[in-house]
């Protein structure tokens, strides 16, 4: 692990909240069905995501905001987008900075191994980092 990764890591573990600092009952939920089991196991927690939302609304994407902009088509309201590897170097850090920060993202999950967002309207715009 490079050093941007030790010292991000070390500050996602001080920022990181558990399931009694979520207000969204929709996330209350996927938190304590899927993420919770699964954080630290990217592929596994993708697999169970696929399982209870169906392949089609489970997207990977590296993270990279020009790859977030050109699959904008492909989004539902229903769509989860998985980011691979967020915090691989300073730049990819920065991607998914962007990612969670546009206007269209209404909903981010930091992991520190995969980002998750949601566009869904009915959901209010948070971001979690477990």
């Amino acid at each position: 692990m490079n050093i941007f990764k030790h010292k991000q890591k070390l500050l996602h573990i001080l920022k990181r909240k558990d399931e009694h600092s979520i207000h969204s009952p929709y996330m209350f939920d996927l938190y304590n069905k899927q993420i919770k089991k699964n954080r630290k196991k990217p592929n596994k927690l993708i697999a169970s995501l696929e399982n209870e939302f169906g392949n089609e609304n489970i997207i990977k994407i590296p993270s990279s905001y020009i790859e977030f902009q050109n699959i904008q088509t492909k989004i539902t309201e229903k769509t989860i987008l998985c980011i691979e590897n967020p915090y691989q170097n300073k730049d990819t850090y920065m991607e998914f900075y962007k990612i969670s920060n546009d206007p269209r993202t209404l909903v981010s999950v930091d992991l520190f191994f995969l980002g998750l967002t949601s566009q869904n309207k009915d959901l209010s715009r948070q971001h979690y980092i477990f």
